[in-house]
């Protein structure tokens, strides 16, 4: 991934060409988006978002730059400034959010990214609750407070 302000990812690259093989040998419709900036971010989510219908099946896959505060977790697009906060970024939330008013059959959110609190950060969203329902599913690289680690030439890189 080609961060304007940030440490480059490698792995995500691999990453979505590995899982868009997968998901078209099983038959899924695949849309894969790489290197996104904040406003290609939103279009994109916006695009997928009138994909879902009722009984559809919605599986949406992140893997780059990424931080968790207060409960909620953000996606990092690629121009987002050195010090970015939740205003440069998109919260998961909020699109689960909206992926749940599709009324769809399943909503799987997989997020490929750390977890750990943002310093820069102090903004606390303002948002309501995700409502409890059977039809969600979504993970997680690694465990809240902590980073996601790639592989390169031998040596762990976050």
């Amino acid at each position: 991934m080609n961060y304007c302000h940030h440490k480059q990812l490698k792995a995500p690259m691999v990453d979505v060409h590995e899982l868009t093989n997968l998901l078209r040998q099983l038959d899924f419709k695949v849309v894969s988006l790489l290197d996104l900036t904040g406003l290609e971010m939103h279009t994109a989510v916006h695009e997928f978002l009138l994909l879902l219908d009722k009984g559809v099946y919605g599986l949406l896959y992140y893997a780059g730059h990424g931080y968790e505060n207060y409960g909620n977790s953000f996606m990092v697009p690629i121009d987002a400034p050195y010090s970015y906060t939740s205003e440069h970024c998109l919260c998961v939330q909020n699109i689960l959010q909206l992926m749940q008013e599709k009324q769809t059959g399943l909503n799987v959110f997989l997020l490929d990214m750390c977890r750990k609190r943002n310093m820069h950060d102090e903004i606390i969203p303002q948002m309501e609750a995700l409502r409890v329902t059977a039809n969600i599913v979504y993970g997680y690289a690694t465990c809240p407070d902590a980073e996601a680690y790639e592989i390169s030439q031998g040596e762990l890189t976050n």
